[in-house]
């Protein structure tokens, strides 16, 4: 239910209110699919200083957890795969 919260108040630029679903989300339950989107939130800004080494962290952390989107952005910002989910 949260995760369906967070992602309306996103796709309405809600971004400071996404941004603390998110947080609490990923705090308590490690969510692959909100930890992706609190990474988006630090590598773009939004609602939050702009993060891009914390991003990528999270990123990491949910391609670990099987996010495709976390893969997928790790690549498109390493333009590699052989350095897009190390650690």
């Amino acid at each position: 239910m949260d995760n369906i919260k967070a992602n309306q108040a996103f796709n309405e630029d809600r971004f400071n209110e996404s941004f603390e679903i998110y947080t609490q989300i990923v705090s308590t339950t490690k969510d692959r699919d909100a930890m992706y989107m609190l990474g988006k939130h630090y590598y773009d800004g939004l609602g939050i200083e702009k993060n891009i080494d914390y991003a990528i962290s999270l990123w990491k952390k949910a391609s670990k957890a099987g996010s495709l989107d976390a893969q997928y952005a790790l690549l498109e910002i390493s333009q590699t795969t052989s350095q897009c989910c190390k650690e």
